[in-house]
């Protein structure tokens, strides 16, 4: 019959228990961790802020543009209806996440709760119109396109106009 080996005979075992950290080892241990989770990014300036901001319109002012530039294309019948349905679709996911990011950054002051007041609805406003357009290219439905169309170049009006502002 087979004994089970004791711990001392196992390969790479000295037979001693495993060494327990001593108190001063622990109270750094304790110390360095707390350290480390009190470590966390600086509260945003309204510079930072503002920056941020003027990004975010740069970006949106881009899928915009690549959503009035479909219905243009579309108008003249000038492109595969899956090359155009693909790439509203990529506008759409990237307005919709350059808008979620600028959503989720806190506005630092109360001044900049103005800049957010201005800028929210205009990313809402493209994101929403960007789905518009991706619809209709997907249905065929050219009335829709154009009324798509005008919303994405009244929300480019609106993003530029707040681009020069920042600038």
């Amino acid at each position: 019959m087979l004994q089970p080996r004791s711990p001392s005979h196992e390969p790479g075992r000295t037979g001693r228990p495993p060494a327990q950290p001593t108190a001063p080892v622990l109270a750094l241990v304790a110390v360095l961790l707390l350290l480390v989770a009190g470590c966390t990014a600086p509260t945003p300036t309204a510079g930072s802020y503002r920056d941020a901001a003027e990004q975010t319109v740069t970006d949106l002012l881009s899928a915009v543009g690549t959503g009035v530039l479909l219905v243009e294309i579309h108008r003249g019948d000038r492109a595969f209806s899956p090359y155009a349905e693909t790439t509203a679709e990529d506008a759409e996911d990237a307005a919709r996440s350059i808008a979620d990011t600028f959503g989720t950054r806190q506005p630092p002051t109360a001044g900049s709760d103005a800049l957010r007041a201005e800028l929210s609805p205009l990313c809402d406003t493209a994101v929403n119109a960007l789905a518009d357009l991706r619809i209709a290219l997907k249905r065929d439905d050219s009335a829709a396109v154009e009324a798509a169309g005008q919303t994405l170049l009244a929300v480019s009006s609106g993003l530029s106009d707040l681009e020069e502002s920042l600038s």
